[in-house]
């Protein structure tokens, strides 16, 4: 069943039940489950107690999705697009801060002296990227003229690269350094010089019907912000500590890019809300 928002008694304690990330050893997703467990505190006074349940093992996205409508989930994290908001309803608040449009490359070492600044889009856009199967970023990179082949599964992106069977794997800033500590290829870096930038929030929704537990989100995660907890969530995980100080983001060369598929609600004006670049 749908979870519904009960607030008439306190002492009753609704169950909100998201993706098990105990199963893959996935470093950046207890930080969306502990950014889920700050936004129910601090919504408590307003719609009652809440605790998280983890459900299932880890999905790709279109099983999630399903997992959403059937009422086997209540929430999952995912890049908004156009489409996908269609399909389940958005708490539209970038839980990453924007950085999930970062995107930096993991190639083979052997390259990084070859790809100096003086690198251009166009000359990235001629390397083949490897990509996930269903991710919005495949389309997003397509889109703007970029030759990218697709596969399903996260090691394979990994070891397509390390056995130089494509150029180069973009990832958000935040992914590849613990990534790669996870599937050890000795032979792969993140190239140091170049920087994928477009528009792209990732949010946390939940089924099309389930108001209520949209607005308990939407009203935790407001809450986060306004008192400086979000961020200090945000910016004291070990993992985004890791890779911005790895990134070295302000050093690079930055390429933009569009993303015709963000839609036109993503709330792109509120600076509280995005990573900013001091570029």
């Amino acid at each position: 069943m749908s979870l519904s928002i009960n607030i008439s008694s306190a002492d009753d304690v609704e169950v909100i039940k998201h993706v098990n990330s105990n199963f893959d050893r996935d470093e950046q997703k207890t930080y969306y489950i502990a950014l889920l467990q700050l936004a129910i505190k601090k919504a408590e006074h307003k719609f009652g107690l809440a605790s998280l349940q983890a459900f299932g093992t880890p999905m790709v996205y279109q099983r999630k999705l399903k997992s959403l409508n059937d009422g086997e989930l209540d929430v999952m994290w995912a890049m908004t697009s156009q489409q996908r908001e269609e399909q389940s309803l958005p708490i539209r608040i970038p839980i990453l801060k924007g950085l999930i449009g970062y995107r930096v490359m993991v190639i083979q070492q052997s390259m990084q002296q070859t790809l100096g600044h003086e690198l251009h889009t166009q000359q990235i856009k001629e390397m083949v990227a490897l990509q996930g199967a269903d991710w919005t970023d495949t389309k997003i990179l397509r889109s703007n003229g970029f030759r990218v082949e697709t596969t399903s599964w996260l090691n394979g992106l990994y070891n397509g690269v390390s056995k130089g069977f494509y150029d180069y794997l973009p990832r958000s800033v935040l992914e590849p350094w613990v990534e790669m500590r996870r599937f050890h290829f000795e032979n792969l870096v993140v190239e140091e010089k170049h920087l994928l930038y477009y528009p792209a929030a990732l949010y946390y929704f939940v089924q099309k019907d389930n108001k209520a537990l949209a607005q308990r989100l939407e009203y935790g995660l407001n809450q986060a912000i306004d008192d400086g907890s979000f961020d200090r969530l945000f910016y004291s995980y070990p993992v985004h500590q890791e890779a911005l100080s790895k990134g070295k983001l302000n050093d690079r060369v930055v390429h933009q890019l569009s993303n015709p598929f963000l839609p036109k609600t993503v709330p792109l004006k509120d600076k509280r809300l995005w990573y900013q670049l001091t570029q």
